[in-house]
């Protein structure tokens, strides 16, 4: 698995690219607006301008679309998916007599899980019993050995 600058170094690049490519395919998609030609019989030299296919424009705006898509799958959707996984993994893991950390800095030992409420009740430092919901649980802690 990476690490998070590698991930953060990937997540630029990822963008750089959608950018690259916005800019490539736009160059090639807009055309010049206004085109001259001469009109048929007209010996004063006056030109008559032409609008761009309605086609290009059509193709500019639906790769814009997919663009913005891609950007903001890739940056807000699948981190987000990401974290909610290893949530999930987390919380399938912890068991009684692990020792965690709560989302509010509460460290403690669990003791009994109510699956009918979904809290857990974690025995803290001093003798103190708090019930917290189960989801509240941030990460398990580790010994300082391991």
């Amino acid at each position: 698995m990476l690490n998070s600058r590698a991930r953060a170094a990937l997540r630029r690049l990822g963008v750089f690219a959608l950018v690259a490519a916005v800019a490539l395919l736009s160059a090639g998609c807009i055309t010049d607006s206004t085109t001259s030609t001469t009109v048929a019989g007209d010996t004063t030299g006056t030109t008559a301008a032409t609008s761009t296919s309605t086609g290009s424009v059509i193709l500019t705006i639906v790769m814009y679309a997919v663009v913005i898509g891609g950007l903001f799958y890739f940056l807000l959707v699948r981190p987000q998916r990401t974290r909610q996984k290893k949530a999930q993994e987390l919380q399938s893991s912890i068991g009684v007599g692990d020792e965690v950390q709560t989302i509010g800095g509460i460290y403690g030992t669990i003791e009994y899980f109510d699956e009918e409420t979904d809290t857990a009740i974690l025995q803290i430092e001093g003798g103190g019993k708090i019930r917290v919901a189960r989801r509240a649980l941030a990460d398990k802690v580790k010994p300082k050995g391991k």
